[in-house]
């Protein structure tokens, strides 16, 4: 049987680490190692985590950072990597080692987000205009050695580091998407987190404009995804509800990304990181 590993991130994550860890082990394809590394919670996510018996490791509060640590301690032949408020479907790690062919450099796991609030049905309803769209996934599950060879998430980037990565990436190889989806669970998120979270991301977005041109002009271009949209017309049509919602999204954060309402700075506490401190430079990996 191929071996494959999966590494959470987590900060601040007891109300979701356990349903995230609890679907990997109902894998049909079970992993051979869990790595949660987290942040620094001050909550009772690293007990969770205890409870499940994976691998628990600290790192600075920096997703890449924690992703990168967390894969230093991966054993599989692939990686896979999924964030704390995602739940896979059954069959994700099967199909992940089942597609992955010699030419692949890495795989898509398409996402569905889902969640009781409004806002949240309206992010879900946002992603399914992007279903197939190859520019604005990235990949999720990757060769271990391939990625460690590569230096990894890039820790100086907050928000376009998986489409860094994915980029990247294609110098071993292809990238496809796999069937078998990740579930993006977004709870009781509001506009107001929404737009957060956009602005947080929107702070390394010249950074990744001036290392891949090409990619960025789709995947931060408004116009690019409103043709995504206005493609399936009947789709607005009957949903008056969620179309009045991923109106309002789009042109807010349209606004917020371009720095026009600085009331939404973000005050997350994860930060770009200087390239020193990325964890693969530091220690051997196994």
């Amino acid at each position: 049987m191929t071996d494959i590993s999966v590494v959470v991130p987590t900060y601040n994550s007891a109300a979701v680490i356990g349903q995230c860890l609890a679907g990997l082990r109902q894998q049909s394809h079970p992993p051979i190692n869990i790595v949660v590394c987290d942040g620094g919670s001050t909550d009772d996510t690293v007990a969770i985590a205890n409870e499940y018996g994976v691998t628990v490791i600290e790192a600075p509060a920096n997703r890449s950072a924690q992703r990168n640590a967390g894969a230093m301690r991966a054993v599989g032949e692939y990686i896979v990597f999924v964030d704390a408020d995602m739940r896979l479907t059954i069959k994700v790690l099967e199909n992940c080692v089942a597609d992955f062919r010699g030419s692949d450099a890495a795989l898509v796991i398409p996402e569905k987000d889902i969640g009781k609030s409004y806002w949240a049905r309206v992010r879900g309803f946002e992603r399914s205009f992007y279903d197939g769209v190859w520019w604005l996934q990235a990949a999720r599950c990757y060769r271990r050695l391939q990625f460690l060879a590569i230096g990894g998430f890039d820790v100086g980037l907050v928000g376009p580091e998986d489409w860094d990565l994915d980029e990247r990436i294609r110098q071993f190889g292809g990238v496809h998407e796999i069937a078998a989806s990740i579930e993006h669970d977004e709870g009781q998120i509001k506009l107001s987190g929404l737009i957060r979270k956009k602005a947080h991301y929107a702070t390394s977005f010249n950074e990744f404009k001036s290392r891949h041109p090409g990619r960025a002009a789709l995947c931060l271009s408004g116009r690019q995804r409103v043709l995504l949209i206005i493609r399936r017309p009947w789709k607005l049509i009957t949903h008056p509800v969620l179309t009045t919602g991923l109106a309002t999204l789009g042109i807010t954060e349209f606004i917020v990304a371009r720095g026009w309402m600085n009331r939404w700075a973000s005050s997350v506490k994860e930060q770009p990181m200087d390239a020193s401190l990325n964890p693969l430079f530091h220690g051997k990996p196994q």
